[in-house]
């Protein structure tokens, strides 16, 4: 039987007892309020033998008529009540006193009619020792009556103490009674719910091997029990997804592995035959210009180009895998001395370029020196890049706070790109321009987006074809745990 069946159970039992009460105390307040009624009928009768004896005394003065019928209609009226105490008393003494009652009554009534015949006109004489001696038997018989009216009121009365005694302690019984039955009742309820709540919470609190929460033990087949076993799938699930997330971590790692091994290659034995192609390249030219034609030089110098290209494109891709392991060390951050620093770098190489570079005042933040200035480097780097045969350039820096971030905005007057395009703009090797127009890899804002994200920042970029292009990066005001970043992490130097 589950917990909620015998919570129903133990909660209709009290409802179920309250009807018992009830109909107990109902029956019980009827019969102690007849008890009562024969209690007031003795002390009724009591009255009325009172007023016999009074209009039989007045009788014998008067003669009036009224007193002779009040007498009748009062024995009358006192012979049937005392039969109706006869039926309705149930005391062990009520027969016998109402027996005697009734004889008493019986006789007074024959007393009175014998001397009423005394009083009829076909009498003429009546001697006064015959009344008195009627008289006096009527007043000994009322006198006995009396004693058993006071008995009979006192047997009532006693009877509605006990029987109010009685009902007192039966309701009592009744109310210990439901209140064991559903002590008893909860008390193994209780116990269970106390029991599987102190395994449940356990469970949950205790980690078995790999962090999988043990097996939990729960008998019976209550909610408790279920709930148990649906645990105890729950665990092996985790268990498998576990297994399953060691083995694509032991892949991954596997991968990580196999990846910066490839960037050992490329940097190693792929640059070399590339340096060695353009170095061969150049001597070629060099010693033996005078016997090429136009055409055998021009093909020399895109065999030399694009060995520089590949070398390039080398270079960048070890970059962003560099951006990827790279180990975060921020600490608080000067944008302004930062940002100085790096397009002072920039603009050494731009000659006699005409550029209206305008910064405003940025505000410092905690982060990664060395990634955000790779950062700065690679949004100014293509600000420069595709600003160029803009008379002027013109390239704006600013910042400003927005919910708990800081938002740096690069913004130029360049060649722009189609918004249509934007998703693209910070994928791997994703270029909007060709290659014949500006330069590059497509490489330069995946780093960027790159290096943002383990800041746990945003990146965004806006821009119109030939109306220039908007770059922001966002970084948290306050400092970042870096534990959330899932990437690998390579401690860099210089």
């Amino acid at each position: 039987m589950g917990i909620k069946t015998k919570l129903k159970l133990i909660g209709l039992l009290p409802l179920l007892m309250a009807v018992v009460f009830g109909a107990t105390a109902y029956r019980g307040h009827e019969s102690l309020r007849e008890l009562r009624d024969l209690t007031d009928l003795a002390d009724g009768m009591q009255d009325q033998v009172e007023q016999v004896e009074s209009d039989v005394h007045r009788f014998i003065e008067t003669r009036a008529d009224s007193f002779r019928q009040e007498v009748y209609l009062l024995l009358d009226s006192l012979d049937i009540q005392a039969y109706v105490a006869g039926q309705r008393f149930e005391a062990p003494s009520a027969p016998a006193i109402v027996a005697e009652l009734r004889q008493r009554l019986m006789r007074t009534h024959r007393g009175f009619m014998e001397l009423d015949a005394l009083y009829l006109p076909v009498l003429n004489a009546v001697g006064i020792a015959h009344i008195q001696q009627l008289a006096q038997r009527i007043q000994i018989e009322l006198s006995h009556i009396k004693p058993l009216l006071h008995r009979l009121k006192h047997d009532s009365h006693r009877s509605v103490v006990d029987y109010s005694d009685t009902l007192w302690k039966t309701e009592f019984i009744l109310i210990v009674i439901t209140a064991l039955l559903v002590l008893a009742l909860m008390a193994p309820v209780l116990y269970r719910v106390a029991t599987a709540l102190h395994t449940l919470s356990r469970g949950t609190r205790e980690l078995g091997q790999d962090g999988i929460p043990p097996v939990l033990s729960l008998s019976g087949k209550d909610e408790f029990s279920r709930l148990a076993l649906d645990f105890n799938q729950m665990s092996r699930r985790l268990a498998e997804a576990e297994a399953v997330r060691k083995r694509h971590t032991a892949e991954l790692e596997n991968a990580v592995k196999d990846l910066e091994n490839f960037s050992y290659s490329v940097s190693h034995d792929l640059r070399a035959p590339l340096r060695a192609i353009d170095g061969f390249v150049a001597i070629l030219m060099e010693e033996y210009a005078p016997l090429l034609d136009a055409e055998g030089l021009r093909l020399f110098a895109v065999v030399s180009a694009n060995a520089k290209k590949m070398e390039q494109l080398i270079n960048d891709i070890l970059a962003l895998s560099r951006a990827g392991r790279l180990e975060l060390e921020p600490r608080q951050v000067d944008m302004n001395a930062l940002v100085d620093e790096v397009w002072n770098d920039l603009t050494e190489q731009q000659g006699e370029r005409s550029i209206q570079f305008q910064c405003e005042d940025l505000p410092g933040i905690f982060c990664d020196p060395r990634a955000i200035r790779q950062v700065w480097r690679n949004l100014l780097g293509n600000a420069l890049k595709f600003t160029q045969g803009r008379d002027p350039a013109v390239i704006e820096v600013s910042a400003e706070r927005r919910e708990g971030m800081i938002r740096y905005r690069v913004k130029d007057n360049g060649a722009g790109f189609d918004p249509a395009y934007a998703d693209k703009l910070f994928g791997l090797f994703l270029r909007l321009h060709g290659m014949d127009e500006f330069e590059g890899t497509g490489v330069g804002l995946a780093i960027v987006k790159r290096f943002i994200q383990k800041h746990n920042g945003q990146v965004e970029g806006t821009g119109a074809v030939g109306m220039g292009a908007t770059f922001c990066f966002s970084l948290p005001v306050q400092p970042f745990d870096e534990s959330e970043d899932v990437h690998g992490r390579e401690r860099i130097g210089g």
